[in-house]
């Protein structure tokens, strides 16, 4: 068993929440014990890195944006999700990143199948019945590979879809639409558990998973000092990712092989779902 922190830093702002684990990630070394940090954060539209605010979002939102240092797209966060973030010296992961997900995904995984849920993995994201009901990020950050889920007690589709970039007003019905095909959560299925008993199965998949032994701690002032100099660079890191295009074009992703699009056409503007690379719904709107 390798010796691992466990760190619970509760419910913090959203700049704040994403400057934790950078700073963590920053200041750890090569032979330093891996960190799994586990909290919240009030209701926020999380980007990936390459993502641009201004070609995915709505002009007007009601909940703060954060550019997060991982990859993937666009997610909504809010007190409804446990977040768990693993910050792990590259020498102690997994040797290529393709294969963090699987690893990173596996105590989580295992939570689900504890409390009953037939939770499957299907590339970066986890499944139940279908549908999408956790996705990940992962990405290097110092000298460590950081990734990062959470459980998903429940998911509000209406107000994600409003914070989506929407060329038309079909785009957005349709958004919503598909949202409840392509995602779920665990209220849909079975009443979620309690906070402490879900973070102590969390903790023990994590040990049994990863073969650790996890030690509840708490930031260092090395740590903390270097949340604040993260919390600074946030706003740069997002607008330097600007690039005026959506990561999706002319769509979105809404899971593994799921696609919503509109795109201009010489005879109009199409709208179309696609599902596996096969059409599944489609509509031609002349203008």
């Amino acid at each position: 068993m390798r010796a691992a922190r466990f760190v619970d830093i509760g419910l913090v702002e959203p700049a704040l929440f994403h400057a934790t684990y950078t700073g963590i990630a920053d200041v750890l070394q090569r032979d330093d014990p891996p960190v799994v940090m586990w909290g919240r954060s009030p209701p926020h539209i999380s980007l990936g890195q390459s993502q641009d605010r201004c070609a995915e979002l709505a002009a007007e939102l009601e909940v703060p944006v954060i550019t997060r240092p991982l990859g993937g797209g666009a997610v909504w966060v809010d007190e409804s999700q446990y977040c768990f973030v693993l910050i792990v010296p590259l020498e102690q992961a997994p040797p290529r990143p393709a294969d963090w997900f699987g690893w990173g995904l596996a105590p989580a995984l295992a939570t689900y199948h504890h409390f009953g849920l037939p939770v499957g993995r299907c590339e970066q994201d986890l499944w139940l019945a279908g549908r999408k009901i956790a996705g990940s990020g992962a990405a290097t950050i110092g000298c460590c590979a950081v990734f990062a889920s959470s459980f998903l007690l429940r998911f509000p589709a209406e107000r994600f879809a409003r914070c989506i970039a929407s060329p038309s007003s079909e785009f957005r019905a349709w958004l919503l639409a598909a949202l409840a095909q392509a995602m779920t959560d665990w209220e849909s299925h079975q009443p979620p558990p309690g906070e402490n008993e879900l973070r102590a199965a969390f903790r023990d998949a994590v040990e049994k998973a990863l073969g650790w032994q996890l030690a509840d701690s708490a930031l260092s002032a090395a740590e903390f000092a270097a949340r604040e100099d993260a919390l600074l660079e946030l706003p740069e890191s997002a607008q330097a990712a600007a690039g005026g295009t959506r990561m999706v074009k002319d769509g979105l992703k809404l899971k593994a092989g799921m696609f919503l699009h509109e795109r201009r056409l010489a005879c109009g503007t199409e709208l179309s779902l696609v599902r596996d690379g096969t059409v599944v719904r489609q509509q031609l709107r002349t203008d």
